[in-house]
C-alpha cells in the first residue's frame, strides 16, 4: 500500500524505468537472537517503504530500497547528520532521532534491513534512497555528500563485508525535472508521468 503522495511519486518514477518491479511496506526488525536485541526498542517492526528490482541492471543499481520522508518543512542533511552522530540527547517531534533512521544509526537494525533485502531480492548490493519533499539548509551540495558518504551509515546497512551499498538522497524536484526532460511524445506509463507530461504540453509555467 502506498501511504502518501511522495511514496506514490517515487514508485511511479521507479516503475517508469524499464523492467522495474516494486513492493511496498516490507517489514523487518532485528533478530531476537542478536546479542544486542532489546525487547523494548526492537520488538516492533519497521518497514522499507519501497523495494525495487530493475531486471535489466546489475550491481548496486539493480536493487533500490527507499525510505520516504514527506516532511513539509523539508530535509536538512547537515542537521540530520549531526542529530544521528552527536548523541546529545536532542529530540525531533518528541522522538529520539535514531528512530527516524533506525537502519542507518544502528548496526542491528541495519543488518536486519540488509537481510530482508537479500531475502526479497537475492542481492546484498543495493542503493539506499532517502526520498524527500524538499532539501533545505546551508551549503546543501556539501551536506548531501557528507551524509551520503558517512562511513558508519554505509557500514551499518551492509549485509556483510562483501556487500556493495551506496546512499543517495533523492528530492521530489529531481524526479519532476527528470520527467520534464523527457522528449518522447509517447504516453507516459505512470500517473505522475502523465500529469507532468500534460503540464508540459499545456504550456503551464511552474514557479519555484
Amino acid at each position: 500500500m502506498k501511504e502518501d503522495i511522495l511514496e506514490q511519486a517515487v514508485d511511479d518514477w521507479l516503475l517508469s524505468q524499464s523492467g522495474t518491479f516494486t513492493k511496498h511496506n516490507v517489514k523487518f526488525r532485528p533478530d531476537k537472537d542478536d546479542v544486542d536485541f532489546n525487547s523494548r526498542d526492537d520488538s516492533s517492526h519497521s518497514d522499507i517503504d519501497i523495494l525495487a528490482v530493475k531486471l535489466e541492471k546489475e550491481n548496486i543499481v539493480r536493487v533500490s530500497a527507499v525510505t520516504c520522508k514527506s516532511w513539509q518543512n523539508g530535509f536538512d542533511p547537515k542537521n540530520w547528520l549531526e542529530l544521528l552522530t552527536d548523541d546529545k540527547g536532542k529530540k525531533v517531534s518528541g522522538r529520539e532521532p535514531w528512530k527516524f533512521f533506525r537502519e542507518l544509526k544502528s548496526r542491528k537494525w541495519g543488518k536486519a534491513f540488509a537481510k530482508k533485502i537479500y531475502e526479497e531480492t537475492g542481492s546484498s548490493d543495493y542503493t539506499y534512497y532517502i526520498a524527500v519533499t524538499l532539501l533545505k539548509g546551508s551549503n546543501i551540495e556539501k551536506a548531501i555528500i557528507d551524509f551520503e558518504n558517512n562511513e558508519a551509515f554505509v557500514n551499518n546497512i551492509k549485509l556483510d563485508e562483501t556487500s556493495n551499498v551506496r546512499i543517495k538522497i533523492l528530492s521530489f524536484i529531481e524526479i519532476f525535472n527528470e520527467y520534464q526532460g523527457r522528449t518522447s511524445q509517447t504516453l507516459e506509463a505512470t500517473e505522475l508521468g502523465r500529469l507532468i507530461q500534460i503540464i508540459k504540453a499545456s504550456g503551464v509555467e511552474l514557479k519555484k
